[in-house]
């Protein structure tokens, strides 16, 4: 607990003098005037917590496969074969349509399936 603490400190401390330095620097690497826009914060805080989730979905459905359902660890692997795939070829396709209409359409046809698909589950 004691290592944790002083890592942590540590760390906050680092953070603390890479924005002094970056503030007081000609071209600095990271602009962190953005920060001060409260709509990118809410962005970044949406995209860290996609990230979160992501990686817990990642640990956890494998983790499930093996210890609830007594998977082999290969059997636990292509449970996540089939969402990574599709996120892979997805990619190009969504990319493209958000560059063609902005993130709205994609964004709202995406929610409007979703919603399809969940009300006739029900």
């Amino acid at each position: 607990m004691v290592i944790a603490v002083v890592l942590l400190l540590i760390a906050m401390a680092a953070l603390l003098v890479f924005a002094w330095v970056s503030h007081r620097a000609f071209s600095s690497l990271v602009r962190l005037t953005v920060l001060r826009s409260v709509k990118f914060r809410w962005h970044l805080l949406a995209y860290v917590l996609l990230q979160f989730v992501t990686i817990g979905y990642g640990y956890m459905i494998p983790n499930a496969s093996q210890l609830g359902f007594g998977a082999s660890v290969l059997a636990a692997g292509v449970v996540l074969l089939p969402g990574a795939l599709l996120g892979a070829a997805s990619a190009p396709v969504s990319g493209s349509l958000l560059d063609k209409f902005g993130p709205v359409r994609p964004m709202f046809t995406a929610m409007l399936a979703d919603l399809r698909a969940f009300a006739s589950k029900r």
